[in-house]
Order: C-alpha cells, then sequence, then structure tokens
C-alpha cells in the first residue's frame, strides 16, 4: 500500500510539473503576443511622424 501511494504521488507531482511547464509556455507566448502589438503601434506612429514634418 505504501508504494501505490508512492507511485501515485509520483505521478501527481509529475502532472504537476507538466502543468507548470503548460503554464509558462503559455505567459511566454502571451508576453511576445503583447510585444508584437506594441511594435506594431510604434511603428504605425513612426510611419506618422514624417507626414507630420513635411505638413509644416
Amino acid at each position: 500500500m505504501l508504494y501505490e501511494l508512492m507511485v501515485a504521488r509520483q505521478r501527481e507531482l509529475e502532472a504537476f510539473e507538466r502543468e507548470i511547464a503548460q503554464r509558462m509556455t503559455l505567459e511566454r507566448l502571451l508576453r511576445v503576443e503583447k510585444l508584437e502589438r506594441a511594435l506594431k503601434r510604434a511603428r504605425a506612429k513612426l510611419q506618422v511622424l514624417p507626414d507630420l514634418a513635411k505638413a509644416n
């Protein structure tokens, strides 16, 4: 019985490890997507600047 409990706990810990790794991967992906959106906004703003300089 003790062995079965140990094996069950080990499997549970391995599942937790996979879950944590998946969450970390998702968080990294979300951060990259956020940075990509910020970069697109910055590029769009920079494209407007030359137009403003020509207008004056």
